[in-house]
Order: structure tokens, then sequence, then C-alpha cells
């Protein structure tokens, strides 16, 4: 095992990197804390809590008793009554969104349940209407969500060895949308050529109207496989929410991008770093799709397709899906599925870069 790793310098550079991201998700999500709060909920089996509401998300209400180190997590059909003097964002799945003092009661049939009320002003809806609550003098990073997961194998009759990471985080404001994920994995063995992988991407969405929205986006890829030693992508995007419920969220966009990009080649063309980096210019069009059931999975899934502007025929387009099932609350296993195509690679190398990684995460 040692000297497996003794051969390949390269990994010790690629674990000083994942530590330094794993720092930095770890101080992201250190808890923040906070006075006692007075909100009240009563659940549909007659249970009682005195807390704080810290947020809907995902049909899941996150809420901190008195009592408690930590928040539960409660599926929100099971709630039937909730009472506070706080004030709070909420977002229906109209796309909508409000903000004041919220209280629901017990819902009977054909009744509005949920109210929001601004200084004397009423918004009352049915509450499978109401998709995220989020608490509105909360810090920013109060308001992050996210996750971080991390996973190892070795076998010994090959000395292979492989690791994956990958990590998220998002923002939801009441105007704004800020995200940003990343991942990194290694594969290699003794008598094989080691491959890595490296991508991130983060990007800022302003909300126009209840279902429409503009996205600016920035991405860094790196792929030996590919022999591509790093694009960076920048860009913009128009788009449009299709389907938003408490379990399930489908959106699209279009736009365009500018990449810069270098590729590893033995050309004459190549510098000391790799090839000469070019410069081109891309359309863009993207599906996002979620869905989440308590107490059973989240699958989250990214679709974007970039037709060249510069090279006629030339179409890449990027895939990711995550499948995760929550064994332990905030802990869970996780399955990455994702795959990078190139119709007409600058250089000649691989078209494609596909891979599945699996591994234990933690969501915060």
């Amino acid at each position: 095992m040692v000297q497996a790793i003794k051969r390949r310098p390269g990994l010790t550079a690629y674990f000083r990197s994942l530590a330094a991201i794993v720092l930095a998700m770890s101080m992201l999500a250190a808890p923040l804390w906070a006075a006692d709060k007075t909100d009240q909920i009563w659940l549909k089996n007659g249970d009682h809590l005195t807390g704080e509401i810290k947020k809907l998300q995902l049909g899941i209400f996150y809420f901190k008793p008195k009592y408690a180190l930590n928040s539960i997590e409660i599926d929100w059909a099971e709630v039937d009554r909730v009472e506070s003097v706080e004030r709070f964002n909420v977002i229906f799945t109209n796309g909508e969104t409000h903000s004041g003092v919220i209280r629901k009661v017990e819902a009977k049939e054909g009744t509005l349940d949920f109210t929001i009320n601004d200084d004397g002003q009423t918004v009352a809806t049915e509450r499978l209407e109401v998709v995220n609550i989020q608490p509105q003098k909360s810090s920013f990073l109060a308001q992050l969500n996210g996750s971080i997961d991390y996973g190892f194998s070795y076998v010994s009759g090959n000395n292979q060895l492989q690791s994956s990471l990958g990590a998220n985080a998002a923002y939801r404001g009441e105007k704004n949308h800020m995200s940003s994920s990343l991942s990194s994995s290694f594969s290699g063995q003794s008598d094989a050529e080691d491959t890595t992988r490296q991508s991130f991407s983060a990007d800022y969405s302003r909300i126009l109207t209840p279902n429409y929205f503009i996205t600016g986006l920035g991405a860094l890829l790196s792929s030996s496989q590919q022999e591509l030693d790093l694009r960076v992508t920048f860009g913009g995007a128009f788009g449009r929410t299709l389907i938003r419920t408490d379990r399930t969220a489908f959106a699209a966009s279009f736009g365009a991008v500018g990449s810069r990009e270098r590729y590893t080649s033995d050309t004459a063309a190549t510098t000391s770093t790799g090839t000469n980096p070019e410069t081109t210019s891309e359309l863009l069009g993207t599906l996002d799709f979620s869905n989440f059931k308590f107490d059973a999975y989240s699958i989250t899934s990214s679709l974007r397709v970039y037709p060249s502007l510069s090279t006629w025929g030339r179409v890449r387009f990027g895939s990711e899906t995550n499948v995760s099932w929550e064994f332990i609350k905030d802990l869970y296993w996780n399955l990455r599925v994702y795959e990078n195509f190139d119709s007409k690679p600058p250089i000649n190398a691989p078209k494609n870069d596909f891979g599945i990684t699996t591994g234990l995460g933690w969501k915060f």
C-alpha cells in the first residue's frame, strides 16, 4: 500500500486539495448558535412542541425544540398547526414569494389553512401550496443548505486505489438564489496510468417573476480522461421554472457562454503546460430536475448542452445525477453518475468521460 502511493506523486497533491475542500465546507456548515425562540407547532398525532422554526424545504419541516441540541425533521404533511411571532420568507408552488408572520390552523376540507400577515395585509393559501419557508432575519450562513460526501476503495491484488469527493451549497433568498458544487475523483493502480477529474460550478439567479429568472454562471473542469488540462466557462441564461411542488422542481434555461480551454498533447503546438489555450463561444441549454420523498430518497439531475458558435458541428454536453438515501439523521449514502461528451475535441483525444461513484455523506 505504501509503495503504491509512493509511485504516484500526484496523489499527495490530490489529497492535500481534498483536505482543503473538506475544511472549507466544514467551516461553512459550522452550527450558528441563537437564542431560544417561542414558535409553537402541533402535530397530527397530538404532540405539541415549543422552540424555533428553522425552515421548510423539500417537504421537510425543520424545527428545533427548546430542549434539543439539534433540529428535528418532520414531514410537512404531519404538521397540523403552527404559531409564530417571527417573520419568514415563504415561496408558493406558483413561484410567488411573500414575507410576514406565518400561521397554520387545523386543516379542514375546502379551507385555506396557511396565512402570512404583513402589517395587516393577509395572504391565505393551502398548506400544500407552500414549498419553502426561511427565517427572514437569519444571516446568510444560517440559510445555507448543502452536503458533502466521500468514497474510498482499495484492492490489494493490483494496488488499485479509488477516491471520490462531492460537495454542494445553496442559498435561497426572496429574490436571489446562489448555488455551487464541486466534485473530485482519483483512480490509479500500479500497472496503469492514473486518472483524475475535478470540476467546480457556481451560479447566481435573480428572480424576475414567479416563474422566470436570469442566471449568471461559471464552471471549471479538468479531466485526464479527455486530456483536458483546464476549461474555464462563464456566461448567462434566461430561464423558466416549469414544475414546482413541495416534492418536485423542474426548470429550463437558454443562453450563451464563453470558454477558455487548454489540452494536453504531444503535437508541435504544445507548450510546457499543454496546448496553447483557445477561446470559444457557445450557446447554452440547461435542464435541472429534483425530486424528494420524505424518509426515502432524494434525486437531483442536471443537463448542460453547448452547441459551438466557433467550430461548426461541435457540440458538448455534460450531465450529472445524484441519488441519495438517508439512513441516519443527516447521514446518507450517495450514488453519482456523470458524463461529459465532446463531438469534436480540438486535439485527437477521447470524446467521452463517464463515471459512477458512491460514498457516504453528511448534509447541513
